[in-house]
């Protein structure tokens, strides 16, 4: 196989990968309507650690640990926001141009100096 049969397979699983990623939240969204009529908090730090544990105990590899844990980290923290915004009124559409919804949060992290992990970057020489 070449890299353009490679990117399709990428491509593909990329596509999938997504589907299941949105049922996720929509089982999500599901949990926080039942924590709202109950009055519970949407955030349950032991539950969150519990999946990152279980998802890093059954990773097969390549990824490590690590990568898993900043993985599922993120995929609990985005459930929480649209439960969050469902929770506010909040009900925002899916972006059909994802290339420039990425682009403009890697514009705005560049002007504020912070990286897809919340952290600042450290400054380079010659840079402001």
């Amino acid at each position: 196989m070449d890299i353009g049969d490679w990117r399709k397979k990428i491509d593909e699983v990329d596509t999938a990968v997504l589907k299941l990623l949105n049922v996720r939240a929509d089982m999500a969204l599901e949990i926080g309507k039942l924590k709202s009529r109950e009055g519970i908090g949407l955030r349950t730090p032991s539950r969150e650690r519990e999946i990152v544990e279980r998802m890093q105990a059954a990773n097969p590899g390549p990824l490590d640990a690590e990568a898993i844990e900043r993985i599922y980290e993120t995929i609990v923290n985005q459930c929480i926001r649209a439960q969050e915004q469902r929770r506010s009124g909040i009900s925002e559409p899916p972006s059909r141009d994802g290339a420039a919804q990425a682009a403009a949060t890697r514009k705005r992290d560049v002007k504020s100096g912070s990286t897809r992990t919340g952290k600042k970057r450290k400054p380079t020489k010659g840079r402001k």
